[in-house]
């Protein structure tokens, strides 16, 4: 593949021009005089053939090309600066980086604190910035992962990217205690007639707890929805709703009391897993905060032997 012959220090200026529409403050925002930046913007002109600025009045406005080009420039220049600023050696304790890691609040209640200090530990200069999980992630995951370093999330949503398990958590089935409607064990009609209280999600086959009752005909109806899957189990408090809330999150309910009820059929393992783009895979940074996370998620406390709740016969007996 060839390039096209532009200088890429002129795309920082068509940058800095783009975002101003003035070229003396383009100019102070790159660092060149006034007749170097209207030299770059001519030279910008007879690249793109187009005027780019136009004044209007007493000041400039984009042409068409030119907010066509603004809407690609910004995410590109940011996806150029990480790339030439990439260093063959990572130095956590020396460095100064700023992480980008987007997660579910379920990750970040088990994780962050854990996470943190340990970052903290060893590399004291560097910060993390956490943030949820982008719903774009489902129809254009290369896009998102390239704005981020890391995303953990659990297996069964995305595929075909680079990624390594971090932690194994488990979904488990629960009530309020004082729900006296619901039995300990449910049939496969019981699943179909309870109300569920739902993790809030952008497509209906985004949670794999979900999509594997799906394959077995099993559809839960949904009363509740919120965005958060530590608050699950906290919303059927004084309800006889029921809900699937990871195990780990049930020590953030507190003095919830909850009731651990059976399914007719056995869920799958829940993986978290974190996920980046193939472009972070020769940066050293970036394999150093890899190691961190796994690190640090081999010193959750193991989750109890045996499966959350019993399960119900496979040819649904009666409980």
């Amino acid at each position: 593949m060839e390039l096209p012959a532009l200088d890429l220090n002129l795309v920082v200026v068509l940058h800095a021009l783009l975002e101003e529409r003035n070229v003396t403050r383009a100019g102070e925002q790159v660092g060149l005089s006034q007749p170097a930046t209207s030299a770059a913007l001519a030279r910008l002109r007879r690249h793109f053939d187009d005027p780019l600025l136009e004044r209007v009045g007493s000041h400039y406005e984009l042409t068409p090309v030119a907010q066509a080009l603004r809407a690609e420039l910004g995410d590109t220049v940011q996806r150029l600066s990480r790339l030439l600023a990439a260093q063959p050696r990572f130095d956590p304790a020396s460095s100064t980086r700023r992480f980008t890691v987007q997660c579910s609040d379920s990750v970040l209640g088990a994780l962050g604190a854990r996470l943190v200090a340990a970052l903290h530990t060893a590399a004291p200069g560097a910060g993390v910035d956490f943030r949820p999980v982008d719903p774009a992630l489902l129809h254009d995951p290369l896009a998102v992962l390239a704005d981020i370093d890391v995303l953990i999330m659990v297996r069964g949503l995305l595929s075909e990217v680079p990624n390594r398990d971090v932690y194994t958590d488990r979904w488990v089935c629960v009530a309020c205690a004082d729900n006296k409607v619901t039995p300990d064990v449910l049939t496969e009609d019981d699943v179909r007639a309870a109300r569920w209280v739902v993790p809030h999600t952008p497509s209906p086959m985004s949670s794999p707890a979900d999509a594997h009752l799906a394959v077995l005909g099993l559809q839960r109806t949904s009363t509740v929805t919120v965005q958060s899957f530590t608050a699950l189990s906290r919303l059927v408090s004084g309800t006889d709703l029921l809900t699937l809330a990871h195990e780990r999150t049930l020590e953030e309910t507190g003095a919830v009391p909850l009731r651990r009820i059976g399914l007719p059929v056995p869920m799958p393992p829940l993986i978290q897993a974190a996920w980046w783009h193939p472009s972070r895979q020769l940066d050293p940074g970036h394999r150093w905060l890899l190691d961190l996370i796994t690190d640090t998620a081999a010193t959750l406390p193991a989750l109890p032997e045996g499966d959350a709740a019993p399960h119900a016969a496979a040819d649904g007996e009666a409980r």
